[in-house]
């Protein structure tokens, strides 16, 4: 309990522009060995503390793939976060197939991490991830609109790489816009009585993307 205590502490040094790297190593261990609570600190520590590129990663990784594969949905939350914000490159294909496995999670909040956790993988190694745009649109017809937003992230940055590849898809946006508009969400995708403009937006730059050139 002390040391999450002296880990926020670590964290507040750093926001206040003090460095604190004493501490990275103890957030590790926050995150490998405390409770639930001591971990989420640890891994809160470790995210603002580290870079993809920091040696000190290597020392989570193992973690990581134990959390993935745990039993608590806390702890499996937790780790998808890290992987979604922050990885090394090269042990991206030691953790794969357990993300991919997530997509299928009975849980939307493991799918909809897992989807970032994808898309996070698509900008830094898109190689990696090429065998599974299946599953891509698996997610797209997700029941959970969540679900369902989180993978047009992936759709917009490929569809700008290859706008022909998915022309096929313009039919399926084009639908979950008319159900955006015509209020189909769950009213937590309101922002002031307009239907989640964030995701319209996102809706339209991806159909400008594919109608470009295309007067059809």
């Amino acid at each position: 309990m002390q040391m999450k205590e002296l880990m926020v502490r670590a964290i507040y040094c750093e926001m206040l522009g003090y460095e604190a790297s004493f501490s990275y190593i103890h957030a590790i261990k926050l995150a490998q060995q405390g409770t639930v609570l001591e971990k989420r600190v640890g891994y809160l520590a470790v995210s603002l503390f580290l870079n993809e590129s920091h040696e000190l990663l290597l020392l989570l990784v193992n973690t990581v793939l134990k959390d993935l594969q745990s039993t608590n949905l806390i702890e499996v939350c937790m780790a998808l976060t890290v992987v979604s914000q922050m990885f090394p490159k090269d042990m991206i294909p030691a953790i794969l197939p357990l993300v991919e496995e997530k997509l299928t999670h009975p849980k939307e909040i493991i799918r909809r991490k897992a989807v970032l956790a994808l898309y996070k993988f698509y900008l830094i190694a898109p190689n990696q991830v090429q065998h599974i745009h299946n599953k891509f649109r698996k997610a797209l017809c997700d029941k959970d609109p969540g679900v369902m937003t989180a993978s047009l992230h992936i759709y917009l940055q490929m569809i700008k790489e290859n706008p022909e590849g998915y022309k096929d898809l313009t039919a399926s946006f084009v639908t979950i816009l008319k159900q955006v508009v015509g209020g189909k969400l769950p009213m937590d995708f309101n922002y002031h009585s307009v239907p989640a403009p964030w995701l319209q937006i996102q809706l339209l730059r991806i159909l400008s993307l594919l109608g470009k050139d295309d007067q059809r």
